[in-house]
C-alpha cells in the first residue's frame, strides 16, 4: 500500500485490514513500531472502526465439543429466545429443526430442555444465520428434548424475562467491617451464633400507602403488631362516638352513622362496633347494624379522634353524625344482637370494609327499654 509517509516525508509500510481499512506502522517515542489505524477506535457496534476488538472469555469448566470458553456478554446480548424443536432431537443428532431460528448465530450455545434432562450444545462454526435445520458441533446426548433456548439481541436487555447462564461473569457481594477494615463475603443464613463482623445491616420496609417506612424495633427486638396496630402507629386509626347520652323511658332507638363518600379518596376498615347502656343488666339492649349508600346526616356531629396523639384528622370526620332523638330503624340489617351487658358486634377479628371511590357507610342503632345512660362507638382504620 502506498502514500503512507512520516512527517519528514519518509515512506511507511502499510496495508489493508480484514475490513478493508488502511493501517500503517509508525514509530513511537520509545522507538517501537505500532499500528496507526485509519479511523477512530472510540465507537461501538460491529467490529469497531479500524481495530480488532478484544473479547473477554469466561471458562465454563468444559462444555460439550471442547467449548471450554464462552464470550462474555453485555446485557443487550442477554435477551432470551425460546423455540420448540420440530425435528432432530434424537440421541446423537448433529442438527436441529426449530420453529424459528431468529437471533441464532454461528457458534452460539443452545440450552435444550424437555424429556426429563437439560443439556447444552453448540451451533456449528460455519452456520449461516437464518438456515433451518441448524448444524451442531457435537451430537445430542439425551433424547426427547422439546424446546431450545439461546441468547439474542435485546435493545433493553432481558428486563423481567430472565436470562441464560452463558457468558455471565459471577460477581460476589462483599461487605466491609468498619472496625477491622477487612472485607468479607456475605454468608448464607444456614446457622445461628454468627459473628456480627460480616453480617450485613438491613431493614424491613412496610408500605404505608404512599411510600415505604422502616419496620419499628425496640432495643433490638422487632416490634410485631397486627395490621390495625401498625396503622395506629402510623396515625391512621380513629374512634368515633357521640359521647355519653341519656336514654328516655320506654323503647327508643339511637343511631350513630359513619359514611365514606366517594370523593374521600380513602379506604375505611371498621374493626369495632361497641354499644353500652346502664340499663342493660336490668332490661337488656338491642344492637342493629344497617349498611347505607347515602349519608343520613343526623343533627349532631360525632367526635372523631385519631388514636395517635397529635395525629391528623380523619378524611371522613365531617361524615360521622348522630342524634340523641329516638329514630326508628328500617331493615335490612347486616348484624343484630341483644344482651344484658355491653355488645361488641365485630368479634374474632371481623371487619367491615368501605372501599375508596364508592359511597358507602354504616348506621349503628342502639335500642334501649328504660331511662338511663348509653354510649355508642365505632373504631376504624383509614388508608
Amino acid at each position: 500500500m502506498t502514500n503512507f509517509v512520516n512527517a519528514d516525508g519518509s515512506g511507511l509500510i502499510g496495508g489493508l485490514d480484514p475490513q478493508g481499512l488502511g493501517a500503517a506502522l509508525r514509530v513511537d517515542a520509545a522507538g517501537s513500531l505500532r499500528v496507526a489505524p485509519a479511523g477512530g477506535v472510540g465507537l461501538d457496534g460491529g467490529a469497531g472502526q479500524a481495530m480488532m476488538p478484544g473479547v473477554p472469555y469466561l471458562f465454563n469448566n468444559g462444555a460439550p465439543g471442547a467449548n471450554s470458553f464462552d464470550r462474555k456478554r453485555e446485557l443487550q446480548g442477554k435477551g432470551i429466545v425460546f423455540n420448540n424443536i420440530s425435528a432432530g432431537a434424537g440421541v446423537g443428532s448433529t442438527s436441529l429443526t426449530l420453529t424459528s431460528v431468529t437471533g441464532l448465530i454461528a457458534g452460539a450455545p443452545i440450552l435444550l430442555v424437555g424429556g426429563g434432562y437439560t443439556e447444552v450444545i453448540y451451533v456449528a462454526a460455519g452456520y449461516t444465520p437464518g438456515n433451518n435445520p441448524v448444524p451442531l458441533q457435537s451430537g445430542i446426548v439425551y433424547a426427547n428434548h422439546t424446546g431450545a433456548f439461546w441468547d439474542g439481541y435485546a435493545p433493553q436487555g432481558p428486563l423481567l424475562n430472565g436470562l441464560l447462564a452463558t457468558g455471565i461473569d459471577p460477581v460476589a457481594n462483599v461487605i466491609i467491617d468498619p472496625n477491622a477494615g477487612n472485607y468479607y463475603l456475605v454468608r448464607a443464613a444456614s446457622q445461628d451464633n454468627c459473628q456480627g463482623s460480616n453480617i450485613p445491616l438491613g431493614s424491613l420496609a412496610l408500605f404505608n400507602g404512599t411510600s415505604l417506612d422502616r419496620a419499628v424495633g425496640v432495643n433490638g427486638v422487632p416490634s410485631v403488631q397486627n395490621w390495625v396496630r401498625q396503622l395506629a402507629l402510623q396515625g391512621r386509626a380513629y374512634c368515633v362516638h357521640g359521647g355519653l347520652q341519656s336514654s328516655a323511658a320506654g323503647t327508643n332507638n339511637y343511631p350513630l352513622s359513619l359514611f365514606n363518600p366517594a370523593a374521600s379518596g380513602k379506604n375505611i376498615l371498621i374493626y369495632s362496633l361497641r354499644l353500652v347502656a346502664s340499663t342493660a343488666s336490668a332490661s337488656s339492649i338491642t344492637a342493629r347494624l344497617k349498611m347505607t349508600t347515602s349519608d343520613p346526616v343526623y343533627s349532631s356531629s360525632a367526635t372523631v379522634s385519631n388514636q395517635k396523639a397529635g395525629g391528623a384528622a380523619s378524611a371522613i370526620a365531617t361524615n360521622c353524625t348522630y342524634t340523641s332523638s329516638s329514630t326508628t330503624p328500617t331493615a335490612p340489617y347486616v348484624l343484630l344482637d341483644i344482651a344484658n351487658g355491653p355488645i361488641e358486634l365485630l368479634q374474632n377479628e371481623q371487619i367491615i370494609y368501605l372501599p375508596a371511590g364508592s359511597a358507602n357507610g354504616i348506621t349503628l342503632f342502639l335500642e334501649t327499654y328504660a331511662a338511663g345512660s348509653y354510649a355508642i362507638s365505632i373504631k376504624y382504620a383509614e388508608f
